[in-house]
């Protein structure tokens, strides 16, 4: 019987990134084969059938690409992926000489693109995408295109589906999942991160995803949503902090016909609305008291009444939740039902913030850069060295939306090609802003959060509204957290 797991052949001299990247196809159903040398690679594919190949061009036997020639002379139909750490025009002309000489010039198809790599302060090798990326996902008429890492898989996935023209036998959609959003990143934490995902997706069970603001929470939580068997149908999302008790009851459980003034028609809640899918609390620690209990009987009893109803409806939904703050600390202050906790928490899982995962920087930057140059229309190429030197030493408070941010006001206020530091907001043009590591006079991440509330608000002129959007949080929750630091300034 033919096989139908997707085999990747992955040729690099770096023993962790081979372990690391390997893991990574491992959990998404591929089966990933490994050599540290060109002839290893080469003995790998006379004796097996390999459905991509991803080669690192600098190899300490054989050249990158004439591993690649050897590899098509033995499978005519592979796809390879080319990995380097040289800039976008050697490799173009690299491909140019290799085509030439190997290949015939209607035959490009089989080289599918290459992705860079470089070496971080940490020992980490770090992959990213170059700044031509075709989000078309074909080939460009002057050679070879820049791939996102993440496009691996899909483009992995899409080439079993060619060549067998047959189903893939995958654990998990990974098709699916990298046509949605994207996690950045390849360090531990982010690798911690991913798998969990991967492992929980499957399981049907509540999930409570704990992480700062900014750090991408609901994002998560679509990612399980796109790995699980409810991906078929809705995902929904509600902040519950930004609700009175009456309107968050409406909006969760919906309403009856003339149950109120203005109820002209039934009207369905997000619980009913995404049964046989996906439903997030967001800021779920918000929650006002009584609705913790209806939360608690509907996860209990998986029944809802509509309000001005009668008629217990069943839900058949997935339960995510969804908070930056600590639940257990609310349930020890009395402010959180202890078993409303427990029923949400079946199984926890905690997001890095930025600064724990500064090595993700730099190919996040190029994400957003690429994002905001297409959005805006502009010739910016990249963010330079300085620049990314200063975003590794900024603790980043408003974590990966506030990289966003900076970047998009970056692009947006360059007229070159190159993102300098002059076009960063002004906490980061002082050269001694940020403190070196070791120095006594580090400030808290509460009192960096207060400075970066009220730059932002500053910045906005003192539009809440505004200010709020940039923050990532509800206007009812920048009013809290004002009003908050205002007692604490009075006491």
């Amino acid at each position: 019987m033919e096989e139908t797991v997707a085999k990747i052949l992955i040729v690099d001299d770096e023993e962790r990134f081979l372990e690391s990247i390997s893991e990574r196809m491992r959990l998404l159903g591929f089966e990933p084969l490994t050599a540290t040398h060109g002839l290893e690679a080469i003995e790998t594919a006379k004796n097996r059938d390999i459905d991509l190949a991803i080669v690192d061009l600098n190899m300490p036997d054989l050249d990158g690409l004439v591993i690649i020639a050897k590899l098509k002379e033995i499978h005519p139909d592979l796809r390879t992926v080319l990995l380097t750490a040289h800039g976008d025009e050697k490799v173009k002309q690299a491909t140019e000489a290799l085509n030439a000489a190997y290949f015939e010039k209607d035959d490009m198809s089989s080289l599918w693109g290459f992705i860079k790599k470089f070496r971080s302060k940490s020992g980490m090798i770090i992959i990213t995408p170059p700044a031509d990326v075709d989000e078309s996902g074909g080939a460009t008429p002057e050679g070879m295109f820049g791939i996102r890492p993440e496009e691996i898989e899909l483009l992995a996935a899409r080439q079993t589906l060619e060549k067998r023209k047959r189903p893939l036998d995958l654990p998990a959609p990974a098709i699916e999942y990298f046509q949605g959003p994207r996690l950045i990143g390849e360090t531990p934490p982010m690798q911690e991160l991913k798998n969990s995902i991967a492992k929980v997706a499957v399981l049907d069970c509540t999930v409570l995803i704990q992480g700062e603001t900014g750090t991408g929470k609901e994002l998560v939580a679509k990612a399980i949503h796109n790995l699980s068997p409810r991906r078929g149908n809705r995902f929904l999302a509600i902040n519950c902090g930004s609700f009175s008790q009456e309107l968050l009851s409406n909006e969760l459980f919906g309403h009856e016909k003339e149950a109120f003034t203005g109820a002209v028609r039934t009207k369905k809640g997000m619980f009913e609305a995404s049964s046989g899918g996906t439903l997030l609390l967001d800021e779920v620690g918000d929650t006002p008291p009584p609705m913790q209990v209806q939360l608690l009987r509907v996860l209990q009893e998986r029944t809802i009444i509509r309000v001005g109803g009668t008629e217990e409806i069943p839900v058949d939904g997935r339960v995510l939740a969804a908070t930056n703050q600590s639940l257990k600390k609310k349930v020890e202050a009395g402010q959180f039902r202890e078993d409303l906790y427990y029923r949400l928490n079946g199984f926890e899982i905690r997001i890095p913030p930025l600064r724990e995962r500064r090595d993700d920087i730099p190919p996040l930057c190029s994400y957003f850069l690429d994002k905001y140059r297409r959005e805006f229309d502009k010739e910016v190429e990249h963010v330079s060295d300085e620049v990314i030197e200063v975003f590794m030493s900024y603790p980043f408070p408003g974590n990966v939306r506030e990289l966003a941010n900076v970047i998009e006001r970056a692009v947006i206020l360059c007229e070159d090609r190159v993102i300098e530091r002059q076009h960063l907001p002004g906490r980061f043009k002082e050269a001694d802003h940020f403190p070196p590591q070791g120095r006594q006079d580090l400030v808290t991440l509460a009192e960096m959060e207060e400075r970066y509330i009220f730059e932002v608000l500053a910045a906005c002129r003192g539009n809440k509204t505004r200010a709020s959007e940039i923050l990532g949080i509800n206007r009812a929750s920048l009013w809290r957290k004002l009003k908050r630091l205002q007692a604490e300034a009075e006491a």
